[in-house]
């Protein structure tokens, strides 16, 4: 687990440095989410933090939801980029779209014993709102993908998320 942190923040650094020229604003934020796996609904929390440049965002989640028996956490990370910036650019939603990855970790008490490990990858966009330079909020779809996993094939999450800028 200490090598998977290791290698998301490593990931978080190197897309920083990508961008080495342009302004980034540091960000935390929570997400609230139903997300969808193996026909369940389950809600779900993430703590997010970032870096966010004009046109790039790239941030780290730790989310954990559940419903009854079934319960999962995850570490995700997701690289956004701003589209149609310049039809936007005096309005305050800011469409995006974007890639994600990560590892799970799935956990149903009544089909099996012990957790079921795997990772994940899909894509995701959505709208952000921003409220002024300290703060936004977003509203997104996220499609991911599972490998490994005995029992998950795919997570939906539809979430609106929080960002304190810094």
């Amino acid at each position: 687990m200490k090598k998977t942190i290791l290698l998301f923040v490593s990931v978080i650094l190197f897309s920083t440095m990508l961008f080495a020229n342009e302004k980034l604003y540091s960000f935390i934020g929570v997400q609230a989410s139903p997300s969808i796996f193996n026909n369940t609904i389950a809600p779900s929390l993430a703590m997010k933090y970032g870096k966010q440049s004009k046109d790039m965002r790239t941030s780290i989640a730790l989310g954990y939801g559940q419903n009854g028996d079934n319960a999962y956490q995850t570490l995700i990370v997701q690289m956004d980029t701003g589209v149609l910036t310049q039809k936007f650019k005096d309005i305050a939603f800011k469409p995006y779209i974007g890639g994600s990855f990560g590892v799970i970790q799935h956990k149903n008490k009544k089909l099996m014993e012990g957790n079921d490990k795997g990772f994940l990858y899909g894509f995701n966009m959505g709208l952000s709102y921003v409220v002024n330079n300290n703060m936004d909020f977003d509203l997104g779809y996220r499609f991911l993908k599972t490998t490994k996993m005995k029992e998950l094939n795919n997570v939906n999450d539809l979430s609106l998320s929080m960002h304190y800028f810094y």
